[in-house]
């Protein structure tokens, strides 16, 4: 095939497609459909590298692009890249570049375009190396007939109209599920997970289960309205066992599979033999919902003397996904409102049959929702890859998507900031709520340790309030700032929701916040009967620390000049035409901006979200 030219910016080259593979290419409503289609059954197409598509077809796009890629990685990685396709994450961060992407953004001068899939994202990936290009993973061993892949090529003014367009056609009719629908997306909670005070530690004396019951109820104490609490991995048995340890942070721990979905003894008090630890946990704080942990499955796990099972080096899958109707038979019997799918990475590239025939990752997560909708107990996808998250959106039943590491994972929290702000922009676009994580609500005081607080606790509290998604602190027990927590939730522990979740504006989706060209600017919305208010967020992220001076126009975030914003940091109401802000390293910004003919100090001010979306 020769080099054609699609809309103004992208260029098909030539296709290298295994004999019964073919190529079409049609445009609809404006979109180019890519699409790739096995005519017979297939075996043997593998490669032997995952980044080396089977079947596959040369892309490149025009001009001088800069590029935002998702990568193939836990946590949708967002990559950045000029020209010579230099993929990097930050550039402080000294990264291997990514060989295999999920999706793709190119800005050319004042254009975008948009490569994404449209259907089997599991199966389809952009491969990055001499050049781009796009196809079937190289793991894809047996094809049957009539499998196709379709990519869709959207260009445009804005990526915010690109990814709108792609999440509505990847989404077709699907309505998000209310907030209200599930106690983890509705109220306050929580968490014990990775840079909790209670991850692997515990109080002197006592274990993890009872530090966090006794903290739980000295929240309740003081007057802080917890609802759900979150059991971390640490609640089940490992076949490498993790240590459990007094109070600090626990060293690096390996990934080891899970043995048993059961509660870990020397994690609990258990002095009733009627009940198992989980339910006396359970019972003991009058039966909050709780979300408890799930991962891969170890190679040496019991369960595979049931059923037939794909079994790999660190990780094994059972063939027939009915087998996790037990973890959500134990939910049930828990109070259990949400299973926290985690290590979702692991089984994807863990288990390498899951990857040699199509439909296999996709099928399991569909079983999950399934057995989510038979039980009433939900799911929350965390280390998700960019398929995994895509497929979501055509799910009932995943109520939230982490969309950034760990918290405290990285040195400079600025990194999981971008992060965070940047994978938003996927799921909002797919009808997605978001998670942050955990955080500390209190900044540290002297001789604190590092456990016990975080001179970023206001900014985690608002980037986490602002997610559409849980709100869940991980503090020690008398370590909590109720008035920062207070600012995220009403007094019942109500999550004051947005519209969706917060997110970076195009002009700072290619690397420009990190380089110190601008500060992090990231908007989202609430709608009141009717009418929208536009929170605008901006945060020094320099990977310097520079201090920045910049301004952004109404017309860049969609707005009306002059409106009335309200700056929430200062308490004052002006009348602009444009957004600016002198911060140094690491600070931020807050501003509401009213609809036309509504004031700007309107709602209860004491919140990061001072009117509340009705759209749930």
């Amino acid at each position: 095939m020769g080099d054609d030219v699609i809309g103004p910016l992208v260029r098909l080259g030539n296709a290298l497609l295994p004999d019964g593979v073919v190529l079409d290419r049609q445009v609809v409503e404006g979109v180019e459909l890519v699409r790739l289609t096995a005519t017979r059954d297939l075996t043997g197409v593998a490669t032997g590298r995952f980044s080396r598509p089977s079947a596959r077809v040369a892309l490149s796009v025009t001009g001088e692009p800069n590029y935002l890629g998702f990568a193939c990685t836990q946590f949708a990685l967002p990559v950045v890249a000029g020209p010579s396709l230099d993929f990097d994450f930050h550039p402080a961060h000294n990264l291997q570049s990514p060989r295999v992407l999920g999706l793709l953004v190119a800005r050319v001068d004042e254009m975008h375009v948009l490569l994404a899939p449209l259907d089997q994202p599991h199966e389809q990936v952009i491969a990055v190396g001499d050049g781009l290009q796009w196809g079937w993973h190289g793991d894809l061993d047996e094809v049957p007939q009539g499998f196709s892949t379709t990519m869709g090529i959207y260009t445009g003014r804005t990526a915010a109209a690109l990814l709108e367009r792609w999440g509505r056609d990847v989404q077709g009719t699907r309505a998000r599920r209310r907030s209200d629908a599930s106690p983890i997306t509705s109220h306050l909670s929580y968490w014990t997970d990775n840079g909790a005070a209670y991850w692997y530690r515990t109080e002197a004396g006592r274990t993890i289960g009872t530090s966090v019951a006794e903290a739980v109820e000295a929240l309740r104490v003081d007057d802080v309205p917890i609802h759900g609490v979150e059991l971390d991995s640490w609640c089940y048995d490992h076949d490498v066992p993790r240590p459990i340890a007094e109070i600090g942070y626990p060293e690096e721990v390996p990934p080891s599979g899970m043995l048993r979905w059961t509660a870990r003894t020397d994690a609990f008090d258990a002095p009733s033999i009627e009940l198992d630890p989980i339910e006396q946990f359970a019972e003991r704080l009058g039966r909050p919902p709780l979300v408890v942990h799930s991962r891969h499955i170890s190679p040496q796990s019991p369960y595979l003397n049931d059923g037939a099972w794909w079994v790999d080096a660190v990780a094994a899958h059972p063939v027939d996904p009915a087998f996790f109707g037990r973890w959500f038979a134990d939910a049930r019997r828990w109070g259990v409102c949400a299973i926290e799918q985690d290590w979702m990475l692991m089984y994807w590239f863990g288990v390498r049959a899951l990857r040699s025939v199509p439909d296999r990752a996709a099928a399991w997560q569909r079983g999950l929702d399934a057995l989510a909708e038979e039980s009433g107990v939900d799911l929350i996808w965390s280390m998700a890859t960019p398929a995994d998250i895509v497929l979501a959106a055509t799910l009932d039943h995943v109520v939230a998507v982490r969309t950034c590491d760990d918290y405290r994972f990285a040195a400079d929290p600025a990194l999981l900031w971008t992060w965070y702000l940047t994978v938003n922009r996927l799921a909002a676009s797919l009808g997605l709520r978001a998670f942050k994580d955990c955080f500390f609500s209190r900044r540290p005081s002297p001789g604190d340790d590092a456990i016990d607080g975080d001179e970023h606790a206001e900014l985690e509290a608002l980037l986490a309030c602002m997610s559409a998604g849980p709100v869940g602190i991980g503090d020690r027990i008398g370590h909590t700032d109720r008035e920062v927590v207070m600012r995220t939730c009403d007094t019942d522990g109500r999550i004051r929701h947005v519209d969706r979740p917060l997110g970076l504006i195009d002009a700072c989706l290619f690397g420009e916040p990190a380089r110190g060209d601008r500060l992090a600017w990231a908007t989202t919305t609430s709608t009141r009967d009717g009418k929208v208010w536009t929170y605008v967020v901006a945060i020094n992220t320099s990977t310097d620390r520079r201090t920045i001076a910049d301004t952004l126009l109404h017309d860049a975030i969609g707005l009306d000049r002059p409106c009335e914003v309200y700056d929430w940091r200062r308490g004052t109401v002006h009348t602009l035409d444009a957004l600016t802000a002198e911060l140094e390293g690491r600070d931020w910004s807050l501003w509401v901006c009213a609809p036309p003919g509504e004031r700007a100090d309107a709602g209860d001010l004491t919140k990061y979200v001072t009117i509340v979306s009705d759209l749930g």
